[in-house]
Formats: C-alpha cells, structure tokens, sequence
C-alpha cells in the first residue's frame, strides 16, 4: 500500500512539472475584460462602453472606474440611468457556481468628459483565495479638428444654388431646393403652382424638399409642389411619401443602415441618402450628398433650410447649403455631430432612406 501511494505522489508531482497551468487553474483565478464596443472615441457625444468578463474560480466581482489621473471616478451604467439613480463607485456582481462569463456589463462616459486614457478596472474574489485584477483601457479623444476637404466635390453635385426660377432636372445631380421663403435661395416655382401654395408650410417640409432633390439626382422631374397636384392634396398625409412613389410608378423607398444605402449610392443603385433626426425643440431631415475620404465620419449634407458660412474653408460660400455633419454610427437611435449649426448637434436619428428606379438594379 505504501509503495501504491509512494507511487501516486510520484505521479501527480510529475504531472504538476509538465503541465504547470493545472496548479494554476485548479487553485487560482483568471480574469479577462473583452469589449464589445468601441474603446477609443472623442468627447463630443456620449458613449456607453459595453464589455464581458471571462472569469474562472471566482465567487464575486466588482468594477471600478478610474480616470487619466489614475483617480477612482463615480460612475454609472445603463441600468441606473434608466433608472434615474446617482452614479456609482463601484459595482459588484456575485457569481453562480462554475459561472465563468458575465455579459453586458457597461459604463457611460459623458459627453465633455477629461480626454486621455481612463481604464475600467475589474476585480475578482474567492474565499481563501488571492484577488486577480484585470483592466481595460478606454481612450477618449478631443474633436478633430474641422477641416472640409471634400467641400468642392460636393458643391459639384449640385445644381440650382442661386438660381431665380425653376431648373429641369439633370441624371446624377441634385437639384436644389430651400425652403424658408425669406431665404435668398428660395425658388417660389418649387412651391407654388395654379392649384396651390405652399409657401405658408415650406417652413415645415424639410423631407419634402430633400426628397425632391433626392427624386432630382435620378433624373425624376417632381417639385415640391407638384406632389401636391399628384395627390390632390396640400399635405402628403403619409410621411414616407409612398404615395408619391406610387404615382410616379417607377419610384421605390428603401430604408435601412447608412453603410448599406451608402454603398447603394456609390455603386449608382440608388440616390444620395435622407437623413431624418430629432433634436431638442424639432426635427430636420438633410440630404447626404458626400463623403470625406480621409474622415469616414464626416459627410457633406445638403440642407434646405438655415445655410452656414464656410467661406474659411477650400470652395467656401458664404450662404453654404451644405453643412458638415459627422456620424459614428449610422442607425436609428444614434446621435450625430453637428459642428456648424448647433442646434442639430447632439440630435437624434429616427429615419435614414434613400430611392431607386424600380428594376433598374
């Protein structure tokens, strides 16, 4: 019996020498943070920064939030924002038995927070056992610099600026169309004919507009107004402007991510892209006309209403109808970056369409 045991120490202590990581796994704890979303942003918006714990041997959690000062910060995550509570100093998560993953775990970081590297710092617990550490570093980023290179190019997609009377239509550009009334820009032909007026609502039809210049790039001749005749109505009651689709009969809606429709528009499957979002006090719609090529997330936007000055810039105008407007993710429900009219800033998108010649592609 003796020698049997002798033996079998014999064995485990071998087996400890060749495979080292048994000891470590069996008596330990591991602890891994991956994220989900993007670590690496800038201070202008606000962002939720969602990761997973890979943890093994371990009865409990906490994490803890420090800043580029290497300072613990409160914080908070989306549960207690939805909930409405005072940010936090630490969370704490207990573990199951042999629970080795724990997911959506979450911090926000505010908009204007400190630039630099912040870390979220997660720790693991077992009785009897040494705590592990495990970090993940968040770099947050000032705002870029404004620089619209890609000014011109869009400029050149463009018709009718300026224009005192209404201009036909031409394959592959946008005819443009304001819609303030006391706006230079202001064509009354787009928004008035024998049947009707609508130069009292203009005000108020931001997507008419835009998808009129969206029609415009694909060689379809429809004026605001003349949607009104088509429907014999003022008002297009349905604001997806199906109706209107329908009457012209080889026009078709589609709607869906920007990446998607983007890469639609590029390979001359559809037109340029309308933009719809929500902001404190309204709600907008603009055309997507251009993209930077070195700022994935910058586009030329043609708007309808209120211009900017972009004179300091390379082709600049002093009555621009073409505003910059940065986007880091392109679906409905993010936020965008409206650096020239601050209004826009920080709004909300509910709509991204964009139409085609039915059959065509």
């Amino acid at each position: 019996m003796r020698r049997l045991i002798s033996l079998l120490l014999f064995l485990a202590a071998a087996a400890i020498h060749l495979f080292p990581g048994l000891a470590e796994t069996d008596g330990g704890m591991d602890l891994k943070l991956i994220p989900v979303t993007p670590v690496q942003f800038t201070n202008a918006l606000f962002h939720y920064v969602y990761f997973d714990a890979e943890v093994h041997g371990a009865e409990k959690m906490t994490v803890e939030l420090r800043s580029p000062e290497g300072q613990t910060v409160g914080f908070r995550t989306r549960k207690l924002v939805d909930q409405d509570r005072s940010p936090v100093n630490r969370t704490g998560y207990t573990l199951k038995k042999d629970q080795e993953k724990l997911e959506g775990l979450n911090i926000l970081f505010l908009s204007d927070c400190m630039p630099g590297m912040w870390s979220i710092e997660a720790k693991a617990y077992a009785e009897g056992k040494e705590a592990v550490t495990a970090r993940l570093e968040v770099c947050v980023q000032e705002p870029k610099k404004l620089e619209l290179k890609g000014l011109k190019r869009a400029h050149d997609l463009l018709t009718g600026v300026g224009a005192t009377e209404v201009l036909p239509v031409t394959l592959g550009k946008v005819r443009y169309i304001a819609q303030d009334p006391k706006d230079p820009l202001f064509v009354n032909g787009y928004w008035v004919s024998p049947a009707y007026d609508l130069r009292k609502s203009a005000n108020r039809k931001c997507s008419r507009a835009v998808f009129s210049m969206a029609l415009s790039f694909l060689e379809v001749d429809c004026t605001p107004v003349r949607m009104s005749e088509m429907l014999r109505a003022e008002e297009v009651q349905d604001y997806t402007f199906d109706p209107v689709c329908r009457k012209l009969g080889d026009v078709e809606r589609t709607e869906g991510n920007l990446e998607t429709l983007w890469k639609n528009y590029q390979e001359g499957a559809g037109s340029p892209l309308l933009l719809h979002f929500r902001y404190d006090g309204g709600m907008h719609a603009v055309l997507l006309l251009a993209r930077d090529e070195e700022d994935p997330e910058l586009f030329y936007a043609v708007t309808s209403g209120q211009t900017v000055n972009t004179l300091k810039y390379p082709d600049g105008m002093a009555r621009d109808p073409v505003i910059p407007i940065l986007i880091e993710k392109g679906e409905t429900g993010e936020r965008i970056q409206s650096p020239m009219l601050e209004r826009y800033h920080k709004a909300v998108i509910d709509e991204i369409w964009q139409w085609r010649i039915a059959g065509e592609h």
